[in-house]
């Protein structure tokens, strides 16, 4: 009989793994997905089939390798199943997309890593309005509009406003990521 309580703990620490490591296969689904907006459900299907079969993967290794094959799999299957339904000139497009986005050296996941450190220890620096722009509008998903609403403010302020908070985060990032440069 199967010891319910080793299962559980198992089941509790893929699910870990499975928050922790979301990030990593996002931004790779993203670069291989065929089509905008199939990143979640490339995204989606590599955590399913990890989970169905997590009694076969040492979830003490670094999983990284793993779930980057698993993601090019579960995309590359996506490639063949949109491929069959769209006609032959688009077909052919999208295997040239898909050609592009896998001469991206590896080295690239790594830099996208890097660089989303970079913004979260950026973010965290930003004043109180400035961060709460940003929740508003890419966490959030609010309009200038809808923001403006919020705080009591004009559309077009809330547009320059969040356009000089890019610009300070490209900058701090920048910063961040040169050889022996300042972390945020």
């Amino acid at each position: 009989m199967p010891d319910h309580s080793d299962s559980h703990a198992s089941e509790a620490r893929a699910a870990q793994l499975v928050l922790a490591h979301h990030g990593f296969v996002k931004a790779r689904a993203v670069r291989l997905a065929p089509w905008p907006g199939l990143a979640d459900d490339i995204t989606q299907q590599v955590f399913l089939e990890f989970f169905a079969k997590q009694q076969q993967w040492n979830l003490d290794a670094d999983l990284r390798p793993l779930l980057a094959t698993m993601t090019r799999n579960v995309a590359m299957r996506c490639w063949r199943e949109r491929t069959r339904q769209v006609p032959e000139v688009v077909r052919d497009l999208a295997e040239h997309i898909r050609a592009l986005a896998e001469a991206v050296p590896e080295s690239a996941d790594s830099r996208w890593e890097d660089e989303l450190t970079a913004l979260k220890r950026c973010v965290e620096k930003l004043p109180d309005q400035s961060r709460s722009l940003v929740d508003l509008h890419y966490h959030g998903g609010l309009s200038t509009v809808e923001i403006a609403g919020q705080l009591a403010m004009k559309a077009d302020a809330v547009r320059q406003a969040i356009c000089r908070v890019r610009g300070q985060l490209r900058e701090c990032i920048e910063r961040g990521l040169k050889p022996g440069g300042v972390h945020a």
